[in-house]
């Protein structure tokens, strides 16, 4: 008499050389008679439960009654993609479909996983308190993974803007949606990519790099409206997030008035000082600035007419006189073609070097005595590379001031040539 502890465990009866069935004996409880030269080979299944096969030899003694228990659990696995691996506890068992046997009392962890996919886990139980496994399950992969290899190996990866870690990360890529994916580290240029696991899209990379290369430096100055430039153009006021490309330079400038301009080079290149994360570029005040006045008389023909009470003789005296009450030396003076022309007097300053003079000529039509008078303002830049003298004329530009020792001078003149 064979007994289950199961009710609705079915016996079956084998054949002596395969497990094919031979016929069905019943269910829950049933007869055997045992046949001389047979095996007699029985297997007992049900549902959700691994099948048990007992053998009874006739030549041995048997009890008249037989318990037969059915307690590992079985559970048809099956997994697409079809060349996905199946694992148990971390060993390869099997692709496509596989039983998933659990001894009683015990639980074992399934994996089901391919490169570019991300993989599913789950865990079987076989114990009273823990949930009944079914009796079937079906995985099928369909969120993507990409491995993202980080250069440098410290930088942040975030997806959709959450913090995923530093370095290397595996970035799930839902089925039918799309990730955007940041790598960010101080000092350079992010890096961000989109990727979508859609129908009709192509397909995300089983393995992708991020190399931040191209440099990032946050530049502020003080003052902080001044204005930063890069070749020519202006692109910010006190601050500005300065893009270095790889093996490039990038040269900025950084000007105010009355402060001395500022100059730097970044560089990312080989065997160069790598740029700074950011920079702060503090302006040191401009001598020539505060030593000087704006003026709009500066670099500019200004004609002056002479009072008709004064002689030309006078009136050349006292321009004389009021332009050597200004410059020490006369370079050129013709009384007769009404020409006078100062030496150039030169201040050196920080930064840059002024010069300054005086240039007449006689002006007006020719029924009244006049004199066209220039006050000459320039200016010429040290780049602390090469010196300036007074004779370099193409390193100096006309400057829209003037130094406050020759303030009034035009003015001067006006006031005494036409009283």
């Amino acid at each position: 008499m064979l007994t289950a502890d199961h009710s609705d465990a079915k016996f079956i009866l084998l054949n002596d050389y395969d497990d094919s069935d031979k016929v069905e004996l019943g269910t829950g409880t049933v007869e055997l008679k045992l046949e001389k030269d047979s095996k007699n080979r029985v297997k007992i299944v049900k549902p959700g439960y691994q099948p048990v096969i007992k053998e009874y030899n006739k030549d041995l003694k048997w009890d008249k009654e037989q318990r037969i228990a059915l307690t590992t659990r079985q559970v048809d696995i099956t997994a697409e993609p079809f060349d996905a691996e199946i694992l148990v506890d971390g060993r390869v068992i099997g692709t496509k479909a596989i039983y998933l046997y659990v001894q009683k009392d015990r639980f074992l962890t399934l994996e089901v996983k391919k490169p570019g996919y991300m993989p599913v886990t789950k865990v079987y139980y076989n114990q009273p308190d823990k949930e009944t496994p079914p009796f079937k399950d079906h995985f099928v992969l369909k969120d993507r993974q990409v491995r993202l290899e980080v250069s440098p190996a410290d930088a942040n990866v975030a997806a959709n803007g959450i913090t995923l870690g530093k370095g290397n990360q595996d970035i799930r890529v839902p089925f039918g949606d799309c990730v955007t994916v940041t790598v960010t580290k101080d000092g350079f240029v992010n890096y961000e990519k989109v990727l979508c696991n859609k129908e009709g899209d192509p397909e995300p990379p089983v393995r992708d790099k991020a190399v931040l290369e191209d440099r990032l430096v946050k530049i502020t100055t003080a003052p902080n409206d001044a204005a930063i430039e890069i070749g020519g153009k202006r692109v910010g006021n006190g601050s500005y997030d300065l893009k270095v490309a790889k093996n490039s330079c990038v040269e900025i400038r950084v000007s105010k008035d009355g402060f001395i301009r500022y100059v730097k080079n970044y560089c990312n290149q080989a065997n160069m000082q790598e740029p700074p994360a950011s920079d702060f570029l503090e302006m040191v005040v401009d001598e020539a600035y505060t030593s000087s006045v704006s003026s709009d008389l500066a670099n500019v023909r200004i004609t002056v007419p002479v009072n008709p009470a004064h002689s030309p003789e006078a009136a050349w005296k006292i321009l004389s006189s009021i332009i050597t009450g200004y410059f020490d030396i006369l370079e050129t003076v013709d009384y007769n073609t009404g020409y006078l022309t100062t030496s150039w007097q030169v201040q050196n300053f920080q930064s840059s070097i002024i010069r300054t003079r005086v240039i007449v000529s006689s002006g007006g039509n020719s029924d009244q005595l006049a004199y066209a008078v220039k006050l000459v303002s320039q200016e010429a830049y040290l780049d602390g590379k090469n010196p300036v003298t007074v004779k370099d004329d193409e390193r100096f530009q006309d400057w829209a001031r003037i130094l406050k020792k020759y303030d009034g001078l035009i003015q001067e003149i006006q006031a005494r040539l036409q009283n």
